[in-house]
């Protein structure tokens, strides 16, 4: 910011909220712009009283003030202007899978793997390579009783699994096989998509502003069914 509007700005509150409106992802202040309003408020001093009560105005004192009117205005106007940039996608997630087909290294990340292979499987001809590598991560942690952690991650990764086996997916079907095996004999239900996504929304909820991008995508992209 230029140092001279930093100044004039000093003691009044709006530096703080300047300085967040910046930091939204949305806002992007053109160069210069800062030195544009200050050049504004350098022409405005210079200026001849006028008529009137602007005569009895003390300028030095309402000039700072509109040079932060001035700031936030162009500031509003960029972040209301600009379209809003959706918080998560597919590319996003694809671009957070790390080498071992999981997208996150978060202790949580082995009860969310089944919402990113759910939203994979919604188009698996986009990314199949991604698809293929987060089932197969899946896959690898199936326990030789055909479950995993819990029954309810359990009944969530066969859940995915089913998607996995619908998209068409290499190594898919039997793991999901093993894995329906194991919920019946432990008295549990199938879950489906309809569940999972069900599922995603309630996590969505809980997930706090420090989750990382792949868990985030994860979880966001599963609810948004």
């Amino acid at each position: 910011m230029n140092e001279d509007l930093e100044r004039d700005l000093a003691g009044t509150g709006m530096l703080d909220f300047a300085a967040a409106l910046r930091a939204a992802p949305q806002a992007c202040v053109s160069t210069g712009f800062a030195d544009g309003v200050m050049a504004a408020v350098r022409a405005e001093r210079t200026r001849a009283p006028r008529r009137g009560f602007l005569r009895r105005l003390d300028l030095p004192s309402v000039l700072p003030a509109a040079a932060a009117l001035a700031l936030l205005l162009g500031l509003g106007a960029v972040f209301m202007g600009r379209p809003a940039t959706p918080a998560f996608s597919m590319d996003r997630l694809v671009a957070s899978q790390r080498a071992d087909g999981t997208f996150s290294s978060s202790s949580a990340a082995p009860y969310v793997q089944a919402f990113a292979v759910t939203v994979l499987a919604r188009d698996p001809s986009r990314h199949a390579a991604a698809l293929g590598s987060a089932v197969d991560a899946l896959v690898r942690e199936q326990n030789a009783e055909g479950g995993w952690a819990n029954a309810a991650v359990s009944a969530r990764n066969v859940a995915a699994l089913r998607q996995a086996v619908d998209a068409g997916v290499a190594g898919a079907a039997r793991a999901y096989r093993r894995g329906l095996r194991y919920l019946r004999l432990n008295g549990q239900f199938e879950a489906s998509a309809e569940d999972l996504a069900r599922e995603a929304q309630a996590a969505l909820a809980r997930l706090g502003a420090s989750a990382d991008r792949g868990l985030a995508c994860s979880v966001a992209l599963c609810a948004r069914r």
